[in-house]
């Protein structure tokens, strides 16, 4: 497959779940009515003989549009505009204490999603949610008396309760949805894409700019209700080139906004950011291989927000305790973070700090896409302090609480407690300068001839473009067994005594443990703001992964965390050089070469 194809497989993966700013609509419309009339009948009338009716049942519709231009080298090569509407069925019975969730021996899920009909018929919907709430009643009667025939074999298990008790929150917002014209998209799409003809160097691009709307109804029997309606538009390009050795060079650029209008305003800028990926395609055609790596790292730019989004923030939420059938695979051990036993323990330096926040939507002028005003549970977002001077106080909850640990923070975004933004502070910090003074102090220390700077990681969809399905396996094998995956480099470069950088091919991390976060040796004193996808999180991995490749959009599509980071320099980090076996060169030279 090539390049082009499985970048293209990522075209449906949009961001349309519980991301921006909202828009009112009547709670009495067609919709509500007919959640409001079906989860009330549930509970008063849904139940089989002598098993628990539901204590609990929450609904979720989504209702997303998309518009999709693809264009290559100033043409367009194509366009596609697409409605769904989605219904997710939470349904618990039995008691917040001990109910149907948490059990890895599960028929079905805590939840169920599925599509749902367009239609505004009062009689159909109430026919879908009626069908849906049943399925999902049996399925968790029948988890429920799997859960506890498996504890009554396991007395001594030490487990929190269910399910929580939380104030009820309404929230409907007045934010309008941009509209959008199709035909200035294409334009736009078109005059982007263009920045990169005539360059013999490139051998595939492809521009894709989406505008994604999405309104989502949440309501439940806790007296949540809440009407949130986002809007995303999106433009990636990539790109791949050569190198004289057959190496495949790939490279992207993105950029996202609330409205359209925002790029069409900026496509200037836009366009130099075009011109810098393709002089970056060039400069990494001829970059060093290096085979290995062990010793200091400086990671700086858009790297260290994709550094802590991967490292930390995968560590950030509380996981509950799931119930395992005796004998059978302990999932809970595979999944349960490291971090739940090391609060009120260092587990960073005594000088960083680390505060999720939702609640802000910018950082010196640059949109936080990871802000939001509720979370999927219907919970408002709030502060959390998770790290002071290196300890770790507090982690990401959702409803599902562990021990010692019974209040949510609204941090649900995707299944499980994932942060929101992400604010990463110093109390003893140096200049940009200084820092790599530092690193080239570290170099010199341990006894290395260089050091390495790693400016850009990859991201999940380069990853695709870049990887072998293999090499994809291999990533999503690390997360299913708990571990930190950290994505190769896309842009790094080797750091001589004398300062000088040369540009090195992809290296792609070794391992890295929790304990290496208290390697931060340094951290420069200027902070820098970049959106990360959520994607690396192992809730959200491989339901983005699988959403994409089916090629659908909504609540399985990854979506961001805002992450304001300094540049770090870690003592220690290893590195795998990529191999040499490449692909042949063309037999003919490039058309645009002549």
């Amino acid at each position: 497959m090539t390049p082009l194809k499985k970048f293209a497989i990522f075209l449906a993966v949009v961001f349309t779940y519980g991301l921006f700013g909202q828009s009112p609509e009547d709670s009495d419309d067609v919709l509500v009515r007919a959640l409001e009339d079906e989860m009330h009948r549930s509970l008063t009338e849904l139940q089989i003989d002598e098993e628990p009716k539901p204590y609990f049942i929450a609904y979720t519709v989504n209702e997303g549009s998309m518009n999709i231009v693809q264009s290559i080298l100033g043409a367009t090569a194509g366009a596609s505009q697409r409605s769904s509407r989605n219904l997710n069925v939470a349904l618990r019975v039995g008691s917040r204490e001990l109910d149907n969730t948490n059990y890895a021996g599960s028929t079905g899920g805590p939840s169920s999603a599925g599509s749902f009909p367009l239609t505004d018929s009062y009689d159909e919907l109430r026919r879908v949610i009626w069908m849906r709430t049943d399925e999902q009643y049996k399925a968790a009667v029948s988890s429920l008396s799997g859960k506890k025939a498996a504890l009554e074999q396991q007395p001594n298990l030490e487990r929190a309760n269910d399910f929580n008790v939380e104030e009820p929150f309404e929230y409907v917002s007045d934010t309008p949805v941009p509209a959008v014209d199709t035909e200035r998209l294409t334009a736009f799409a078109n005059e982007v894409s263009a920045v990169m003809q005539g360059n013999p160097d490139l051998q595939q691009t492809l521009t894709v700019v989406s505008y994604i709307t999405n309104t989502r109804t949440y309501i439940d029997s806790d007296g949540n209700f809440n009407r949130q309606v986002s809007s995303l538009c999106s433009l990636r390009s990539q790109a791949t080139a050569q190198a004289d050795d057959g190496a495949m060079i790939h490279d992207y650029t993105t950029a996202y906004a609330s409205s359209c209008e925002e790029f069409f305003d900026n496509v200037e800028e836009i366009k130099q950011r075009h011109e810098e990926l393709v002089a970056s395609l060039r400069e990494f055609t001829s970059a060093e291989h290096v085979r290995a790596y062990t010793g200091p790292v400086l990671i700086t730019d858009e790297a260290s927000a994709s550094f802590f989004a991967q490292v930390f923030a995968t560590r950030a939420g509380a996981t509950p305790t799931q119930v395992n059938d005796p004998g059978g695979a302990d999932l809970f051990a595979r999944f349960r973070n490291s971090f739940m036993d090391k609060i009120g323990g260092r587990v960073m330096p005594s000088f960083i700090s680390v505060v999720n926040d939702p609640t802000v939507s910018e950082f010196e002028g640059k949109k936080l896409f990871g802000s939001y005003v509720v979370d999927i549970e219907g919970v408002p977002a709030s502060r959390t302090e998770l790290v002071k001077d290196g300890q770790l106080q507090a982690l990401l909850m959702t409803r599902s609480p562990v021990p010692e640990l019974d209040k949510s923070t609204g941090s649900n975004r995707e299944g499980a407690a994932m942060p929101g933004n992400l604010f990463i502070s110093s109390n003893d910090s140096v200049s940009d300068e200084e820092l790599k003074e530092e690193l080239l102090t570290w170099i010199e220390d341990s006894g290395s001839d260089f050091g390495i700077v790693i400016k850009r990681f990859q991201d999940l969809e380069s990853v695709v473009v870049a990887s072998s399905f293999d090499g994809i396996r291999a990533l999503s094998s690390t997360l299913m067994d708990g571990g930190i995956v950290i994505f190769p480099t896309m842009r790094a470069y080797k750091v001589n005594l004398d300062g000088s950088e040369v540009p090195i091919r992809t290296l792609s991390p070794s391992s890295f443990a929790d304990s290496q976060l208290r390697d931060i040796v340094a951290v420069s004193d200027t902070r820098r703001a970049y959106n990360v996808s959520q994607s690396f999180a192992p809730a959200t991995f491989m339901s983005g992964w699988l959403g994409a490749a089916l090629g659908g959009f909504g609540p399985g599509s990854p979506s961001f965390i805002g992450v304001v980071a300094p540049s770090i320099l870690l003592e220690e980090m290893e590195f795998q050089g990529g191999g040499t076996g490449h692909p042949r060169l063309p037999i003919v030279s490039h058309p645009a070469s002549d």
